[in-house]
């Protein structure tokens, strides 16, 4: 278990579709956290096979314009 803080507006649309699909939210921030990190690691794997390094976050968040 963590305790992390997120903007008002995000908690505010994380409670509103956890109330809509009867959800918790913790169900909503894993499935975030899974798709980015999967995300993220196709990048990486991707390089890799064409022969790149690895690169820093911010680096692979604008060129996957993310």
């Amino acid at each position: 278990a963590i305790s992390i803080t997120i903007y008002e507006e995000l908690a505010e649309k994380l409670s509103e579709i956890a109330r809509e699909t009867h959800r918790k939210k913790s169900y909503f921030v894993n499935r975030a956290l899974e798709e980015y990190f999967e995300e993220i690691e196709d990048f990486e794997w991707g390089l890799r096979r064409k022969g790149g390094k690895s690169t820093d976050i911010s680096t692979a968040r604008e060129e996957l314009g993310i």
